[in-house]
Parts: C-alpha cells; sequence; structure tokens
C-alpha cells in the first residue's frame, strides 16, 4: 500500500478515505498468469480514464507494474492463476472547496489473491434494477458499485449466479459484473458503449478476436427480447475471460459452438502475448 508491502491484517485505512467513507475510487482488477498480468496497459488505460474523472491522480504505469509484481512476489503467486486488484482513492481530501483543478494524490493499494476454478456455464437472471447510462461515472470502473451489488444479491437469493441489467430506456446494458454478448444466427452481438456498459478489457479483446476471425460483429441497442431469442449467451470479464451463460429456468446447456471458440482463441491469445 503506497509503496509499502504491508500484510493484509495490518493495513490501516483512515476513516476519512472518501474511498471508504463515500465510494470516491477507481479500481481495476486484472488477471494474473504464472506470475504475469494480461492486458496491462488496457487495465491502465481504463483507469486512467476512470481516476481522471474523478480527479484522482495516477501513478506512472512502471510504478503499478513495479508494486504488482512485488505483491505476486511476495505472496507466492509465481505459478497457476490469480486475480489483482488495484485500487486509487482520493484519500481524506474534501471534495468540497478543494482545488478541482488539481488531481487528488491519495492512496494506492494492490492486493493478490489465488483464483478458484469457475462453473463452465451461469444461468442469469433479470433485475428489475436499471443502470443509468446517463451517469456522470457512466463508463468508469469505480468502487460505487452498489447499484450492480444488489442485483447481483438479488439474483443470488433467486439461485442465478448473474443479473443482466438494462439502462433507463429498457436497452441492455451488462451483468453486474461482466459485459454480456449474445450469438444469433452466426452474428455476435453486444451492447454498444453508448447503452452505459462498462467498456470491459475482455469486451474489447473479444471484439477484436471475433472480427480477426470473420464473424461478423454488432454493437448496438438490443433489448431482453434478443436475450429470449440468442442461439448463444456468453459473458466476459478479465477473471471469467469467456464464460457460457443461459437465462434462470431454461435448463443446463451444451456450450455453444462460437462461445466455446472465442474462448479457445482468447486463451490462446493470453498464452501468446505472455510467453506461457
Amino acid at each position: 500500500m503506497n509503496g509499502t508491502l504491508i500484510p493484509a491484517d495490518e493495513v490501516r485505512v483512515s476513516p476519512f478515505d472518501l474511498g471508504w467513507s463515500v465510494g470516491w475510487a477507481a479500481f481495476e482488477t486484472m488477471p494474473g498468469y504464472d506470475g504475469r498480468v494480461f492486458g496491462f496497459l488496457r487495465h491502465f488505460e481504463r483507469l486512467k480514464h476512470s481516476a481522471g474523472v474523478m480527479g484522482i491522480y495516477v501513478p506512472a504505469p512502471e510504478i503499478i507494474e513495479t508494486a504488482v509484481s512485488q505483491v505476486l512476489d511476495v505472496n507466492g503467486l509465481g505459478s497457476g492463476r490469480s486475480r489483482i486488484r488495484l485500487s486509487l482513492s482520493s484519500g481524506d481530501h474534501s471534495l468540497i472547496g478543494s482545488d478541482e483543478t488539481k488531481d487528488v494524490q491519495g492512496s494506492v493499494m494492490v492486493t493478490a489473491v489465488n483464483v478458484v476454478e469457475q462453473k463452465n456455464q451461469v444461468v442469469l437472471q433479470a433485475s428489475p434494477f436499471s443502470h443509468n447510462e446517463r451517469s456522470g461515472l457512466s463508463g468508469c470502473k469505480t468502487s460505487s458499485y452498489g447499484d450492480n451489488l444488489v442485483a447481483l444479491r438479488q439474483a443470488h437469493k433467486a439461485g442465478a449466479d448473474e443479473a443482466i441489467m438494462v439502462n433507463t430506456v429498457g436497452q441492455l446494458c451488462e451483468c453486474a459484473t461482466a459485459n454480456i454478448f449474445l450469438v444469433s444466427n452466426g452474428k455476435l452481438m453486444t451492447p454498444s458503449l453508448d447503452t452505459g456498459c462498462l467498456p470491459g478489457v475482455t469486451r474489447s479483446i473479444i471484439i477484436e478476436i471475433a472480427r480477426e476471425d470473420g464473424l461478423t460483429v454488432e454493437e448496438g441497442e438490443f433489448g431482453m427480447i434478443d436475450v429470449s431469442d440468442a442461439d448463444e449467451i456468453f459473458l466476459t470479464s478479465s477473471m471469467r475471460g469467456v464464460q457460457s451463460a443461459v437465462m434462470m429456468r431454461s435448463g443446463s446447456e451444451a456450450v455453444g459452438a462460437v462461445t466455446h471458440r472465442l474462448s479457445e482463441i482468447y486463451h490462446k491469445r493470453v498464452r501468446e502475448e505472455l510467453g506461457l
């Protein structure tokens, strides 16, 4: 934390830190493979955007890379998969009466843990809660995650794994903790960024590799009817990669051919870029 390696049970955060008290912090969750981070620069650019909107200072990428490497090493995560969390908080600074022309240098925290095996397929439930595509933080990855977690909590109570959220005008947006893709008649469809969905790092990679593989990809405006009519559904996130999904009460299904192929290509990209 802030350039010093500290055991998790000894970390101290000020009760006045705005990241803790009002959720004024930006963060990234990055996947580690054998002690290396996949897509670091993509994550850094998104972090820089989120922090820029919030007026939080971002350390140079090489400083963050060094911190990540040290945390992975001290936790013995040089092999296997890991989840790396990088958080930037505005610290104790007041949002009222501060010099808003200058980025605030607050707290920087990096954590890393082992990753458990995930399901091959997850069950989705439509959430009654909407995502505000006109929010000032739309498109930013911040610790103000309450809306998403309420939707996810309700989905879990109903026996589902994830919640599908639409925006305020009823357009398909994203899941509580992932981007969503549909496959229909061989075409790949995903909500455009204009719907308010998070510009997912894995989302952008999947769009790239799908087009390289000859698939037609449409980033557009869709509804829940398109979800119901889809031949395949899958979710993407840095920790999921590509994960097959089905709607609740539709029963489990075999992983679709397009989903399977994109997952294979994605993992090949990971291995090639990291030299694994």
